[in-house]
């Protein structure tokens, strides 16, 4: 039998830890993506995102 997939928000308050969170709607759906990076990293925000960017139009993958 196929396995049925639900949309679910789990509560997980108890495992909240201080950390960056972007909340993106697409239509009737919230995403709420958590940002993790390592303290003493080299790279900016700015240059993650850039990197992501330039990557996604190579693979024309946008």
């Amino acid at each position: 039998m196929a396995e049925r997939k639900t949309n679910e928000i789990r509560d997980t308050t108890e495992n909240v830890t201080e950390q960056p969170v972007v909340v993106m709607q697409r239509g009737n759906t919230t995403f709420l993506i958590g940002l993790h990076y390592a303290e003493k990293g080299k790279e900016t925000l700015e240059d993650k995102v850039k990197k992501l960017i330039r990557k996604d139009v190579q693979n024309d993958d946008f």
